[in-house]
């Protein structure tokens, strides 16, 4: 029997999203739960799989094609066991120990480097030519040519317009060109189609900045504590299999500032004209991925003690870096951290998470000297400083409030030993 395969709500109201990839082709033999294709909506990108085992009969939506809740995606020709066509399940993901940095320096877009021997064959003018001075791919199809090392320019388009699909780089790839590195033409262009996470963070970013009146206070705290406790605590990160980093901390000492002032774990709703306080303290992290950056979120985090916190942010960002966040784990932040110390940087004014009221970005801790009173004298030594960008929603949060917020966060960051002290 011939089996529709339809696009299904995720949950959380989605009605639409975009095929981002597909894993079959027309005529190939799948199995049964066999990943199909990934559909990115608007909070997440997830897979859809085979409800039957047997043999793909007909794709009906192209990568990069908008689709609807109920539409169909592909039919496929088997038995159904059970009463259930529309499959939305994940595959659970793997747990992998990973750097737990959530922001990483991005790799230039180098292309892969071959041996001598097809460095020295016929120049690549000669053995191809340019057939798209705009090329139209996916952000899928545009990482996979970089990862093989193909200038998408010398490779035709199938889809619509010319879009390249995975089907047009495999069969490229098939033939053995590939080329050493990307070259530039006077006067093309590449165009990259604004969809995926990169749509679905422009409308988030558009979306805070129209609603929430901004500003951003900055402070610098004294990194020399926090070192000192995590030096101490180093030989257990590998007993534990967790590192517990500066964002880890953070996240712990937030739980009793965000207690003092409530309206810092709030949010707003515009339609009600009414301020929600929450009681959990949810904290978004942001996440430097491939597509963008994810902000999966550490729920609860006033139950969980610190290596806890650690592991599930190292866990999160594996699964944000490899696409297997569900939406549970994207879903729910009360309050937002960006981390972009590995990066570098001196200040930065985040963009809030909308609809929290508040993000705190931590910025590189660099070595600096300051002026400390030492047995009554003032002097200037060498400390770990690290500089705090708060950026609020000032419809909610006054600039007092927030200016106090991060005075006692500090405290906290400064003595962690109050935590503790206070948690008895």
């Amino acid at each position: 029997m011939v089996v529709e395969v339809k696009f299904a709500d995720f949950g959380e109201g989605i009605h639409e999203g975009e095929i981002l990839e597909w894993f079959v082709k027309e005529g190939e033999t799948v199995k049964r739960d066999a990943e199909l294709v990934k559909i990115h909506t608007e909070k997440m990108a997830e897979s859809v799989t085979s409800p039957v085992e047997g043999k793909v009969i007909k794709i009906l939506k192209q990568e990069g094609d908008e689709v609807r809740v109920g539409d169909v995606l592909v039919t496929l020709s088997g038995e159904i066991t059970e009463n259930k066509q529309e499959v939305d399940a994940p595959k659970k993901p793997s747990e992998k120990e990973e750097d737990p940095s959530l922001f990483k320096p991005s790799e230039p877009l180098a292309f892969k480097s071959f041996n001598k021997a097809t460095q020295k064959s016929t120049p690549v003018s000669q053995q191809l030519s340019v057939v798209n001075d705009r090329v139209l791919a996916s952000p899928a199809v545009r990482r996979r040519a970089r990862e093989r090392g193909v200038d998408l320019r010398y490779v035709k388009g199938s889809a619509n317009g010319g879009r390249i699909t995975s089907q047009d780089l495999e069969n490229f790839s098939q033939k053995g060109t590939s080329l050493l590195q990307k070259s530039y033409v006077s006067g093309g262009i590449d165009v990259i189609p604004l969809r995926g996470t990169r749509k679905t963070i422009a409308k988030a970013m558009r979306r805070s900045k129209d609603l929430a009146a901004h500003y951003t206070y900055f402070e610098e705290v004294d990194m020399t504590a926090i070192d000192s406790l995590r030096e101490s605590i180093r030989p257990q990160f590998k007993e534990r299999g967790v590192k517990v980093t500066y964002v880890a901390l953070v996240m712990k000492f937030l739980v009793p500032v965000l207690r003092r002032y409530p309206l810092m774990n709030s949010s707003l709703n515009d339609e009600k004209q009414e301020i929600s306080i929450h009681h959990d303290v949810n904290i978004g992290i942001s996440v430097d991925t491939e597509d963008g950056l994810i902000v999966p979120v550490v729920k609860n985090v006033e139950q969980k003690t610190v290596w806890q916190i650690a592991g599930e942010v190292q866990e999160l960002a594996e699964k944000a870096r490899t696409g297997k966040l569900s939406l549970h784990e994207i879903t729910g932040s009360t309050f937002t951290i960006t981390s972009i110390g590995n990066v570098g940087g001196l200040m930065a004014t985040p963009i809030i998470n909308w609809p929290n009221v508040a993000i705190l970005g931590l910025m590189q801790t660099k070595l600096k000297p300051v002026v400390r009173e030492i047995n009554g004298n003032a002097e200037i030594v060498i400390r770990p400083i690290m500089n705090l960008s708060l950026s609020l929603d000032h419809r909610v949060v006054d600039g007092a409030i927030g200016a106090k917020f991060t005075r006692d966060l500090i405290a906290y960051m400064e003595n962690p030993g109050l935590a503790w002290l206070e948690s008895q």
